[in-house]
């Protein structure tokens, strides 16, 4: 059978990009290559329009400690194939949508099956099954949004020209559809499922799902709300860059048939960022590669907020690099340094914070924007909180091995 032969986790693994790829590919970067034929046919504010993207996040926001508390319960395959069903009628709701109240709802709808079908549940499927290259695998599954982006974006506006925009929609419903049987039909949330253990493992042990701090234990941590709070500003950052991108370049100047391959490229770099630095991470310390991103992703946001026509094929570059290491690092220090007994509510906390920070730079940046009519002001915003998230993640250290050196309990850990 399938399951019995030695290469099934790495099957595992490689539904992690799948998933993700469908999940945030159709809901965070590439859908916002329809804004501008939207915007244009409902004649709406980019304030208002935007509100629509930053209640996708806020619902996430609220939803996903509870979604989390359920992972934990009802592992994440159950989870995930309700999620691509949420998701599936969303792209088919919009196809027919008439107002912007019902793009609300519809991203209402998109939160929950960001929720239950998004990074953190794979995150915890994919690193049930391995102990070794957890940041090789880490960094494979999140690459699925870039994949989303490098391969959407462009099909999208493919879609938009040949097509227009609601049967784009209409097409693209069948993706979530498809990604639902395979994962029904092949996916097992853990080793144990199928008799075997995780790559790494010692035969015999008990499965990686019962290791590391419990909910109550982490919260009590600094390196908890270290990654919480410096991910609310990143995810804030990089929600309103990538948001606001497209809209962006065409403000400078670029016509569509450019402006479109700007989230392509941004996506590839941090594909390329995801894949390899999660598995440098592997081999060198985790926190000093952490750090290395960060700072890159404050060049990234220096060059964008110079508003420099010529500097912004730089600044996708580089922030894009910045962000990939970031995205694969801020899940791999959840799994590793608080450890998995407890993963899915744990991440499912430090995702409400992510995804408020995120729908808030969404929505704020379009906000400003309407009021100077230009993105100067809200970007160099994303310089400051970039700052501030450098300086918070000074306080993330590896909680798992302190308690296992037994150096200090979580309730009264000091900082490292």
């Amino acid at each position: 059978m399938l399951h019995s032969r030695r290469h099934y986790p790495w099957l595992i693994a490689a539904f992690g990009p799948l998933i993700i790829f469908v999940s945030n590919g159709l809901t965070t970067t590439a859908i916002t290559v329809f804004d501008a034929e939207i915007i244009r046919e409902f004649g709406l504010s980019r304030g208002d329009f935007k509100l629509r993207d930053a209640i996708s996040y806020w619902g996430v926001a609220l939803l996903v400690p509870f979604t989390g508390m359920l992972v934990d319960r009802v592992g994440p395959k159950r989870m995930i194939l309700f999620g691509m069903a949420l998701l599936a009628l969303g792209y088919w709701w919009y196809a027919r949508v008439g107002s912007l109240q019902e793009m609300y709802a519809i991203h209402a709808l998109f939160a929950v099956a960001l929720a239950c079908a998004g990074t953190p549940p794979v995150i915890l499927l994919v690193s049930s099954w391995f102990r070794k290259y957890r940041g090789l695998v880490i960094g494979l599954a999140v690459t699925g949004t870039s994949f989303g982006t490098i391969v959407l974006s462009p099909l999208n506006g493919w879609l938009i020209e040949n097509f227009g925009w609601r049967q784009g929609f209409l097409y693209e419903s069948a993706l979530p559809l498809a990604v639902l049987l395979l994962v029904a039909l092949l996916v097992r949330n853990t080793p144990g499922e199928v008799g075997r253990t995780a790559v790494g493992q010692a035969a015999g042990t008990p499965e990686l799902r019962s290791e590391g701090l419990t909910f109550a234990e982490a919260i009590r941590t600094r390196t908890f709300w270290a990654i919480g709070l410096s991910g609310m500003l990143l995810f804030y950052t990089t929600l309103a860059f990538v948001s606001h991108l497209f809209l962006h370049m065409t403000d400078l100047g670029y016509e569509l048939g450019v402006a479109k391959y700007a989230l392509s490229i941004f996506g590839l770099v941090a594909l390329v960022a995801k894949f390899g630095l999660g598995w440098i991470a592997d081999v060198v310390d985790r926190h000093k590669v952490f750090f290395a991103c960060l700072g890159v992703a404050l060049i990234g946001v220096v060059l964008l907020a110079t508003m420099q026509k010529s500097l912004v094929w730089a600044a996708i570059v580089v922030f894009g690099l910045g962000w990939g290491g970031l995205f694969t690092l801020y899940n791999m220090l959840v799994v590793n340094n608080l450890g998995l007994r407890n993963a899915g509510t744990i991440n499912g906390s430090i995702s409400f914070m992510e995804s408020l920070g995120g729908g808030l730079g969404i929505w704020l940046t379009g906000v400003l924007y309407d009021r100077q009519g230009s993105y100067e002001d809200a970007f160099r915003l994303l310089v400051v909180l970039v700052v501030i998230g450098i300086v918070v993640a000074t306080q993330v250290r590896d909680e798992v091995a302190r308690r296992r050196a037994g150096v200090a309990p979580p309730a009264t850990a000091g900082a490292r």
